[in-house]
């Protein structure tokens, strides 16, 4: 205020004395002390008003700044989602329910949380505003991220500093907009003495604007580190937050605001517009996107990668879907099958041959081959049948491979003694083994299956119990070495992280169980199928504690980066299935 009094005083000598209404510049002449008092007027005016509208609450405070009153009415279901975000958050905080505002014609996408602390008498009245921009670009997770983030404001104290830097910016910034409103918007089509002096307060007012930018700087950029971190202990979904701040990284080109009230309200949104320059790093009142983001999860990138992937090919459903913890996967639910595969995997026979048919090659050359071994082992009216399977579901045998496997393995359980489980589990073994493209993945699926079938997994000479397989020619668990670093090696390969992380990573895993020194295996590896089928049968004969720890611990080291890739899914099920252990995710 010091610094602006002065610049106006000097601003204002200075006129006169060019104009010759004054000899000597801080000796302003009559006139020049009447502008100077109608400046700050202006200025006192400014914060006054805003500091009744404070005082008023965040509704009339909401509407003062155009947002209108949230409904929740059919027509607008993307504002009855914000009611239910809003009520869930609410409850996740421990906070009394705001009331929920919207900018409806606003296009940027932001958030912000007015009102006034509570006072004796009188209890909080917050209202949390949310641009029509947020609403359309957030899907729900990313809009209770962003909502939980003013939430967080509130929790933290941060309200009654923002709001008394509000009557402060619009005080400051109270010349500034009177100069832009007697411009006008197109200040060239008429030219008027309106236009003159509303120029000369714009040029006034610059310095509020400067000196209200620096003093929200000052205050608000370690707040919203702290309000992004509340965020994530409401949702317990880091991956959220960090999603909703890449959607306004993608858009920084745009704004924080379109309206009048911008600069007034940067301190208080969620996101203040990109920063494309030194000049607006040092003034602007937020963090870097990209540093939020990275405080958040530094891992963001690789799975959002791996939610890219998944979006685009749409390759599998299975068992669990959503958030299990905050870690998230990326598998789809059994009912996105067509009506057509369902009514197929009702029938037992059906199923068994939709089973053979997901490992069909897609090579037509090498299908004749895999027809005639099928028809061999069973007879050419089965073969026959896998054909014609493979020609009514098509794609879906590749997109929803783990979602037609849970079905049909759920109607054999049902319908097919254990016996011939085995034996059809055995056969479907034999014929796989035989050609040249039964690789991991294969080989994983076929465990899948397996395990879903309820049959045993072999072993080397007998099958294992609870107890240390005696004279059986079993391992050792500190022999074990090289089978952990082959398992762990497709654990941590799965991941779809960089060389140099896969490697870091397989290093600190690898002490856990082994002193010694193993290079890293990847799937790509010539063999690698009969290896690890032959880890896995040395495992299995070790106590069920420790096959359930180590199962355990590959489920660890697909959430470190906080999300469930499909390919990190499809092992640790095989891991489980072929280990006989069950996991908790």
């Amino acid at each position: 205020m010091v610094v602006t009094a002065a610049f106006i005083h000097i601003a204002v000598g200075a006129v006169a004395v060019l104009f010759g209404q004054s000899n000597r510049l801080f000796e302003p002449s009559l006139p020049a002390l009447a502008l100077t008092g109608l400046v700050w007027a202006t200025i006192l005016l400014g914060a006054f008003f805003r500091s009744l509208d404070v005082k008023a609450g965040g509704a009339i405070l909401a509407r003062r700044f155009g947002a209108v009153h949230a409904s929740d009415r059919s027509r607008f279901e993307l504002e009855q989602q914000l009611l239910n975000v809003v009520a869930e958050m609410s409850i996740a905080s421990g906070t009394p329910q705001p009331e929920v505002y919207i900018l409806r014609k606003e296009s940027s996408i932001n958030a912000f949380v007015v009102g006034a602390a509570q006072t004796e008498g009188q209890p909080e009245r917050y209202a949390i505003v949310v641009t029509q921009g947020a609403l359309e670009s957030f899907n729900r997770d990313e809009l209770q991220a962003v909502v939980a983030h003013e939430f967080g404001h509130i929790c933290n104290g941060d309200l009654p500093i923002n709001m008394s830097l509000l009557i402060a910016l619009s005080g400051l910034m109270a010349i500034d907009e009177v100069g832009k409103i007697l411009v006008g918007k197109h200040p060239d089509e008429l030219l008027h003495p309106g236009v003159i002096v509303g120029y000369f307060l714009i040029a006034l007012g610059s310095v509020g604007v400067f000196l209200g930018k620096l003093i929200r700087s000052a205050f608000s950029r370690q707040r919203e580190y702290l309000a992004d971190s509340s965020a994530v202990q409401f949702t317990r979904n880091p991956y959220a937050m960090a999603s909703a701040l890449s959607v306004i990284k993608q858009h920084q080109n745009e704004p924080a605001l379109h309206g009048v009230h911008a600069n007034e309200l940067a301190h208080v949104c969620f996101q203040s517009g990109g920063i494309k320059n030194f000049y607006q790093r040092i003034l602007s009142s937020h963090p870097q996107l990209q540093k939020r983001i990275d405080a958040i999860d530094p891992h963001f990138d690789i799975k959002s990668r791996k939610v890219d992937r998944s979006t685009d090919n749409q390759v599998e459903s299975g068992v669990s879907g959503g958030n299990r913890g905050g870690v998230t996967s990326d598998v789809q639910p059994v009912h996105n099958l067509s009506d057509g595969a369902i009514i197929l995997l009702s029938d037992a026979r059906n199923s068994i041959a939709v089973l053979f048919a997901l490992f069909v090659c897609n090579d037509v050359s090498k299908q004749a081959d895999f027809y005639s071994a099928a028809a061999f082992a069973f007879d050419k009216k089965f073969s026959a049948r896998i054909k014609e399977i493979k020609r009514i579901l098509g794609d879906e045998l590749n997109t929803k491979k783990l979602a037609i496997i849970e079905l049909a393995t759920q109607t054999l359980r049902t319908s097919v003694e254990p016996s011939a489980r085995q034996s059809l589990l055995k056969k479907l073994e034999s014929l796989l083994s035989v050609g040249d493209d039964y690789d991991l993945m294969s080989y994983a699926s076929l465990q899948l299956i397996r395990g879903k079938l309820d049959i045993e997994f072999p072993v080397i000479k007998t099958l294992a119990d609870d107890h240390m397989a005696k004279g059986r020619n079993a391992k050792a668990f500190d022999e074990m070495g090289s089978e952990f670093a082959l398992l762990l090696s497709l654990m941590i390969e799965s991941s779809g992280s960089s060389q140099a992380e896969q490697e870091k990573e397989f290093e600190r895993v690898l002490k856990c169980y082994t002193n010694t020194q193993y290079p890293r295996r990847t799937s790509r590896e010539t063999g690698i199928v009969s290896e690890v089928a032959a880890a896995f049968q040395t495992l299995y004969v070790q106590p069920m504690a420790i096959r359930e720890a180590f199962v355990q611990h590959c489920v660890e080291i697909v959430q470190k980066d906080g999300h469930i890739a499909r390919a990190e899914q499809t092992l640790l099920d095989l891991f489980a299935a072929s280990l006989g252990c069950q996991y908790a995710a």
